[in-house]
């Protein structure tokens, strides 16, 4: 019963017949003004009202709301967002802005939010998660990050409980009772790739049960024995929110989703290095390979194009690994060529601290979209133990794929997908081939003041370093905080190293998302700070800079690097002049950077020639359409993903 001291709010709450889509600039001051109303509840009289909006969704009406077109209910949506402002004031204290609310507005039609960094994602994310909430729709909300999705989850889970509504995490730590009840809440928060990997360990656990007769299924349930499909933990696909939505949809897409399973070490792959037991030892069928390829001549034996990232043995060079073979004995489990031309690529194509990482006597991947390192990652057909044997450590046991499917088919799953990022725009046309989204780009709060400097041009990476720590130690002298944003973690020990050389101390951080990386990554706007990172290191984190540093110009940062995505570029001067402050940024570029080397050997050589750093406005240009180019090809490559992953369903129904 509604209390009678609320008469005017339960007009508010009442539905009219008629339906109407309403226009961003009517609900946005009708949902403001019914908050103030709502912020004068108690917090039970709060949590009724929200039940009461909710109930209401499961009437005759209810199925249109999760409509894709986006005609949605005008007035369930300036409710759902009232009742957003009013719990996030309440509990966190915080003042949610015009901009914030017409985000999380696109957000709840189902579409891409560009909003720019600094304005607030995590708090629009909430009310757009409320939105969906509040229609009776399970949302999933996915983060670029195990770090974040823990994070948004524990600051947010106390504002959905005001409104009744429960909420979950997703981890890959969990077990599996302990994921099943996270599913069972109206909201839950996992990276995206997490999201995958349940929904794949829900399809291995289902086509691990026994096949029923007909009307099985019907008798068991009426014995009230168990159904399999209770095992599962995702139920619903109803709604997914994604925060960073380019890294998540994007970025990652350039791999698909593997579930694979450690299998043991084959024991019988051993060698008997010669046939008269003249220095009889065993070894790794790895190590053999290795030795093997060491003998082969560069160029006449096997032909590497670095650019392209192929290495291939030629005809002498089969024969040669052959020859080599033929005076040892090797069980193999492919054939000899495979295992030389993998030891070739752990040799010549894969870099340490660029592709990877040593860490705790283990090979360590690190994900070339991001710069993070992944544990947990492994590449197949024995690259990984190729790259362990060239690394001198204990061989990790090979893994069989159990299952696999592309990030493009498992989002498509989602009645509605949407999500928010600052750097969306650009990638237009594959929103609308892979995802069928738009992108609506959001206005900031306050005008920005960002000061983009000239891009400066070197010769090569040493004149970088040299002009680094020029550059670095005259804002340092001011008081102005330096963020220097690297494409892997070799370039930042190289930095870092050049830092120290001059006496500058400096904050490095290398690939880890946890809570050290935010806590110095939050810390990089303080005065006179120096934070070397790889670009994408801490992001999600907001950079507060302090008085004494915007008096001094704010953060200044600079990008050792053009990245292959302009996106990246964007997201790393995005840190600098946030929320209307002061800041500043530039980028240096040479000869032997990826993106000229692989793209452009004509200005290559042209850089290579220079004595001195200049800016140039025509290469400029050049480099955006260097950056074109290579996000083409990316695109391209991502569409390979997705349709080599239909073609495998295919195959696999028309075999079934």
């Amino acid at each position: 019963m509604i209390p009678p001291r609320l008469p005017a709010l339960s007009q508010w709450l009442g539905f009219a017949e008629r339906r109407k889509q309403a226009s961003c600039d009517e609900i946005l001051p009708s949902a403001k003004t019914l908050a103030c109303a709502i912020s004068s509840l108690s917090d039970s009289e709060l949590r009724w009202h929200a039940n009461l909006l909710r109930d209401q969704q499961t009437g005759p009406h209810s199925a249109c709301l999760s409509e894709r077109s986006g005609n949605q209910d005008s007035q369930l949506t300036t409710h759902a967002m009232a009742f957003a402002v009013a719990a996030i004031q309440r509990q966190l204290g915080y003042t949610v802005y015009d901009v914030q609310l017409q985000a999380a507005l696109v957000m709840s039609s189902g579409q891409i939010a560009e909003m720019q960094t600094g304005e607030g994602k995590t708090i629009t994310g909430a009310v757009a998660t409320i939105i969906h909430a509040m229609r009776h729709q399970q949302v999933h909300v996915a983060t670029s990050n195990a770090y974040l999705a823990r994070r948004d989850w524990e600051l947010l889970a106390p504002v959905f409980d005001r409104l009744a509504l429960s909420s979950g995490h997703s981890s890959a730590d969990q077990s599996p009772r302990e994921k099943r009840a996270a599913y069972q809440c109206d909201i839950v928060f996992a990276t995206g790739y997490q999201f995958g990997f349940d929904y794949l360990r829900d399809q291995i656990t289902l086509a691990a049960q026994p096949r029923k007769q007909l009307g099985q299924s019907i008798r068991e349930s009426l014995r009230g024995q168990s159904d399999p499909q209770q095992l599962r933990c995702q139920t619903r696909h109803q709604v997914a929110i994604v925060d960073e939505i380019d890294s998540v949809l994007i970025d990652e897409a350039m791999t698909p989703l593997v579930l694979s399973q450690q299998r043991p070490q084959v024991r019988d792959n051993s060698l008997v290095s010669s046939p008269d037991n003249e220095s009889s030892h065993q070894t790794s069928v790895f190590d053999a390979a290795r030795a093997c390829m060491q003998t082969l001549v560069p160029g006449t034996n096997f032909q590497v194009d670095s650019l392209q990232q192929t290495v291939q043995l030629t005809e002498l060079g089969i024969q040669r690994a052959f020859e080599w073979l033929q005076t040892r004995r090797i069980k193999l489990s492919m054939p000899w060529p495979n295992y030389i031309q993998t030891a070739l690529r752990a040799e010549c194509l894969l870099t340490r601290d660029i592709d990877y990482v040593v860490r705790d006597g283990k090979v360590q991947i690190v994900d070339s979209s991001t710069g993070r390192i992944v544990p947990d990652r492994q590449w197949r057909s024995g690259l990984h133990q190729a790259v362990e044997t060239k690394e001198h450590v204990p061989l990790s046991e090979s893994r069989r794929t159990q299952a696999r499917m592309s990030r493009q088919r498992y989002f498509a799953r989602y009645e509605t997908l949407c999500g928010m990022t600052g750097t969306a725009s650009g990638h237009e046309r594959e929103w609308k081939q892979s995802y069928a989204l738009k992108v609506h780009a959001i206005p900031t709060r306050l005008p920005c003041k960002r000061r983009v400097e000239p891009t400066l041009y070197f010769a090569d990476h040493t004149q970088k370093l040299a002009r680094l720590a020029d550059e670095v130690s005259e804002h340092h002298q001011i008081g102005q905080p330096i963020l220097i944003g690297t494409r892997n973690i070799l370039q930042t020990k190289q930095v870092s190293k050049a830092l120290m050389q001059a006496g500058l101390n400096h904050h490095l951080l290398n690939g880890v998302q946890d809570e050290t990386e935010a806590a110095l990554i939050a810390a990089a706007g303080t005065s006179s700070a120096i934070t070397v990172a790889t670009n994408m290191a801490g992001r999600g984190t907001d950079i507060s800079v302090d008085e004494r540093a915007l008096a001094a110009g704010g953060l200044h940062v600079i990008g050792l690097e053009r990245n292959l995505s302009a996106r990246i570029d964007r997201q790393l001067l995005g840190r600098a002049a946030r929320q209307g402050q002061p800041g500043s940024g530039r980028f240096y570029v040479s000869a032997d950077d990826e993106l000229v080397q692989r793209h452009d050997p004509g200005l290559q050589s042209i850089l290579s020639r220079l004595k001195s750093p200049i800016p140039n406005e025509a290469w400029d240009r050049r480099i955006q359409q260097l950056q074109t180019i290579a996000e083409r090809e990316n695109f391209r490559i991502r569409k390979q993903t997705a349709q080599q992953e239909e073609w495998l369903d295919e195959l696999r129904q028309q075999v079934a």
